[in-house]
């Protein structure tokens, strides 16, 4: 769904500065979850080097020094470790995968490179489809040298032009997240101990979610709100769906119970999204 009459002095103004993109409360959050993650890092560091003194005072954790002090250490040098992998990743990810090029695939392509000219991006990230499992139905990444995009082939079929609009929201949101560098190694390294607590970066990754779905609305005005409909409904009964009673759904949608059950994800309810982008002016509801 397109904006109002509006919609092109807006979007020049948005190719100017892309920080109107980033959702309000990011900076602050993502400042916070960093500062986090230097105490649990220093914690970490202290039961290594001098933990063992005061473990030893009590009867309970003395018993687990050992496991404990393993664990520490573990925490130290593993975790900013893993951001090392990044490569093998890569590798990993287009041994499973099929390359999009204008030779393979070339509507996925275009609309890539038409996304990346009207942000003036000088490199296209690398872009794949795979039938690896995923959660959302694409993904941005980044490597030493290189970012790529792998699309998930649950959501593509011989004909494409039916998804044209969502793949061009879904590509969106993905550059979205490589360009306020949501996937970058420097945001995994200041995240990193935060990152493998279950469930406590939650809410600074919902807003990462909010944030690169703005991305997706302008590159894709016309394919946002069926680009989030299609996580909840598929692929397959997507055409079968009313996307104006979603809708008038996402709008009623809230309340305790509905904050209660996102706070365990790591990304927002799709209702939620929807009334992110309305609240933003980037949807018209």
């Amino acid at each position: 769904m397109p904006w109002n009459g509006e919609q092109h002095e807006h979007e020049r103004g948005m190719r100017s500065d892309e920080s109107q993109f980033r959702h309000p409360t990011e900076r602050p959050l993502f400042w916070a979850f960093v500062a986090l993650n230097f105490l649990l890092m220093a914690t970490a560091i202290f039961i290594v080097f001098k933990g063992s003194d005061l473990l030893s005072k009590y009867s309970l954790l003395a018993r687990y020094r050992g496991r404990i002090r393993v664990l520490a250490v573990a925490a130290v040098f593993g975790l900013p470790a893993s951001t090392l992998l990044r490569n093998g990743r890569h590798a990993l990810i287009v041994g499973k995968s099929i390359a999009i090029s204008p030779q393979q695939l070339p509507e996925i392509d275009e609309i890539l490179r038409r996304h990346c000219g009207r942000l003036g991006m000088d490199q296209v990230p690398n872009l794949y489809f795979s039938d690896m499992r995923m959660k959302q139905p694409a993904r941005g990444y980044t490597s030493w040298k290189r970012s790529y995009i792998v699309v998930s082939s649950a959501f593509l079929q011989p004909d494409l032009q039916p998804m044209i609009p969502f793949l061009e929201f879904w590509l969106g949101h993905e550059i979205g997240c490589l360009r306020l560098q949501h996937a970058s190694l420097v945001t995994e390294l200041l995240l990193a101990y935060a990152d493998k607590i279950p469930g406590l970066s939650n809410p600074l990754r919902r807003v990462f979610t909010y944030s690169e779905d703005r991305y997706g609305a302008f590159l894709a005005p016309e394919g946002c709100l069926v680009g989030l409909v299609a996580v909840a409904s598929g692929r397959i009964m997507l055409p079968e769906v009313n996307i104006f009673e979603c809708l008038k759904q996402a709008k009623t949608y809230g309340g305790f119970w509905a904050r209660f059950g996102e706070s365990w994800e790591t990304e927002p309810t799709v209702s939620n999204r929807i009334k992110a982008l309305c609240e933003a002016g980037l949807l018209k509801c």
